[in-house]
């Protein structure tokens, strides 16, 4: 089965992080600025000739497209509106030459994104070979299709506003923290005591500012016996060195390592194993030896243990009775190496369906990556949460966005699952 992804801008890392290999175009091409131009205020004004998708754009009018498929900005990058609705993730019947469909975070309608073999990138390569916008690629929202929410003004009062600040009634005001406790919180959420907490008493999910896709080292004790660890339902089951995360991200794990606890007390911690480097790059790339393909694990993929019946939550084969205990690619009793061989595992059900639907509380999901023998127990676990009203339909949609299998490129999830996430 092939990676399925509903919607998200960022489409790096579709695929198995330990299998899959991306490429990485750059955001200095040559020839996709060369077209660019500065205004009277010597500010980027962006292509001033019509360019070819992948290419660098203010505008929708920068962007080459057809009738049937026409140009438009996506936060940067010239790409086309697809002739219809995707009729599968990556279909290319909706789009012309060198492009495939998919749909976009939060937003409505299709769009084909261009392939990297088939055009100049300007952005960066994805895990699936397609053009995708950078950190450093943007847009204006009045012209552009897909540009944000643009920034925080009277005009503009759900605008953006620089780092550790959120828009209040157009307004840029320093957000709930230590440093402000009477800051302004998420809806639904109230500043206590500096921390923007729900009224189940979990802090919130959600992330104000500019800064919530900075990376930062994920908080928590490497000791799963800890105080701290029991408290937070989590524990860091990897070296630091590989543990930071996108601010946001780090947030969501936080919330919804809450509820878990929450609903099941008691609950041991789980482990969190490799995230990525301090400066956003694949675990290993500072010796020379990535853990995984240098396309994934860049603040936005999270390798995390199952929650086990033998209440250990570590990062460990599943399969069977959770004896095997042996390498990747090397076959054990219960697995083959690469996926179990077997229906039996010790997976606590409950805990780890209710725990993705919680990792799914953000639109910002792109596919959560397990073994290939677990996606029909996944789907009976939680269609019971759902019937018994413990999660919410959205959390039901997007914890649903399963990546396994061979044909997906997804070995090696025997022992853990790989939790991706789109940029906002």
């Amino acid at each position: 089965m092939r990676c399925v992804l509903v919607c998200g801008l960022a489409l790096w890392g579709c695929g198995d992080d330990d299998a899959m290999v991306g490429t990485d175009a750059g955001s200095s091409d040559a020839g996709a600025t060369d077209a660019l131009s500065v205004d009277d205020a010597g500010n980027d004004a962006g292509p001033t000739e019509v360019v070819p998708p992948g290419s660098l754009c203010t505008c929708d009018s920068n962007c080459e497209g057809t009738e049937a498929n026409p140009g438009i900005c996506v936060f940067g990058i010239c790409m086309n509106r697809a002739s219809a609705e995707c009729s599968e993730a990556g279909s290319s019947l909706e789009c012309g030459a060198g492009s495939r469909c998919w749909g976009l975070s939060e937003s409505e309608g299709s769009i084909c994104w261009p392939d990297c073999d088939a055009f100049t990138c300007a952005g960066m390569c994805d895990g699936d070979g397609s053009c995708v916008a950078t950190a450093d690629t943007s847009c204006d929202p009045g012209c552009g299709s897909y540009c944000g929410a643009g920034v925080c003004s009277p005009e503009n009062p759900d605008g953006v506003c620089e780092g550790a600040e959120a828009c209040v009634d157009g307004a840029c005001t320093a957000r709930c923290s230590a440093e402000t406790p009477t800051g302004p919180c998420p809806e639904g959420s109230t500043c206590t005591e500096g921390v923007c907490l729900l009224p189940s008493g979990c802090p919130t999910w959600e992330c104000v500012g500019s800064d919530c896709t900075d990376i930062i080292a994920m908080p928590g004790s490497q000791d799963p016996l800890s105080t701290e660890a029991q408290t937070a339902g989590y524990y860091i089951g990897s070296t630091r060195a590989y543990s930071y995360l996108r601010r946001d991200l780090t947030m969501l794990v936080q919330y919804a390592a809450c509820e878990v606890l929450l609903r099941y007390p008691g609950t041991q911690p789980i482990g969190l194993a490799d995230l990525s480097q301090s400066n956003g790059l694949t675990p290993g790339v500072d010796s020379g030896s990535p853990r995984h393909p240098e396309s994934t694990h860049r603040g936005d993929d999270l390798d995390i243990a199952y929650y086990q019946t033998d209440g250990s939550n570590n990062p460990q084969i599943i399969c069977g009775d959770g004896s095997d205990n042996n390498n990747n690619g090397v076959a054990g009793v219960h697995n083959d190496g690469y996926f179990c061989t077997t229906e039996e595992n010790i997976i606590d059900w409950e805990r780890q369906a209710y725990w993705f639907a919680k990792l799914a509380s953000t639109p910002l999901v792109r596919v959560f990556g397990i073994d290939e023998t677990l996606a029909d127990d996944f789907e009976r676990e939680l269609s019971a949460l759902r019937a018994d009203g413990a999660i919410t339909a959205d959390e039901l949609r997007r914890a649903r966005i399963l990546g396994y299998g061979a044909d997906g490129g997804w070995p090696f999830h025997h022992h853990h699952t790989h939790n991706s996430y789109s940029r906002p």
